[in-house]
C-alpha cells in the first residue's frame, strides 16, 4: 500500500531534520581539540550527512509534486481535491497579513520542532514580501520555510565536513 506524499513530507522532513543535526552535533564533536584525527566519528558524520541529504532531496522532491503545477493531463476536479488535501493536512497556510501567518506559523506542530519562535518571526519578515510576489503563493511559505531549514543544515554540515575532512587527513583546520 502506497504512502500518500501528503502525510510522508512531515516524516521526511522530520528525519531530515533529525539526522542533519545528528551530523553537524558530530562533526562539531569531532573538530574538538581533544579528538585525534583518526577517530571513527568523521566516518560517522559523514554517513549522517549523506543519509540527511537523501532524505532532504527526497522532501524537496515531494514538495514540487505537492505545490508544483497541475500536470496537464490531470482530471478538472484534481487540482480541487489537491487543495482541499493541503488543507486538511497543514501543508499550506491560510493566512493573507504577515501577523496572521505569524501566529498560524507559531503554533503549528511540526514547525516547533525544527524551528524556534524567533526564527519563525525572523524568516517571516525576511522572506513575506518575496513570497508574496511572483509565482509564489503565500500560501506555500510553511513548506519553503522547512525546506530553507533543511537547506541551512545541509550547507553548514558540508562546511563543517570539508574542515573535518583537513582535520582528518591531518591538514590545518
Amino acid at each position: 500500500m502506497q504512502v500518500q506524499i501528503e502525510r510522508e513530507i512531515y516524516i521526511r522532513a522530520s528525519r531530515a531534520f533529525a539526522v542533519l543535526s545528528e551530523a553537524y552535533r558530530t562533526f562539531q564533536g569531532f573538530l574538538e581539540a581533544h579528538v585525534a584525527s583518526t577517530s571513527p566519528e568523521y566516518y560517522k558524520a559523514r554517513n549522517l550527512l549523506k543519509e540527511g541529504k537523501a532524505y532532504y532531496d527526497q522532501t524537496l522532491q515531494d514538495a514540487k509534486k505537492l505545490l508544483g503545477p497541475i500536470p496537464i493531463y490531470a482530471a478538472k476536479d484534481f487540482e480541487a481535491w489537491r487543495a482541499e488535501a493541503l488543507i486538511k493536512n497543514k501543508i499550506v497556510v491560510q493566512g493573507q497579513t504577515e501577523e496572521d501567518l505569524l501566529r498560524e506559523l507559531a503554533g503549528d506542530e511540526f514547525l516547533k520542532t525544527i524551528m524556534g519562535p524567533e526564527d519563525i518571526g525572523t524568516y517571516l519578515s525576511a522572506n513575506f514580501e518575496t513570497q508574496r510576489s511572483g509565482k509564489r503563493k503565500l500560501e506555500n511559505i510553511k513548506v519553503r520555510m522547512v525546506i530553507d531549514r533543511l537547506a541551512g543544515l545541509v550547507h553548514a554540515g558540508q562546511e563543517l565536513q570539508q574542515k573535518a575532512q583537513r582535520k582528518q587527513q591531518g591538514l590545518p583546520v
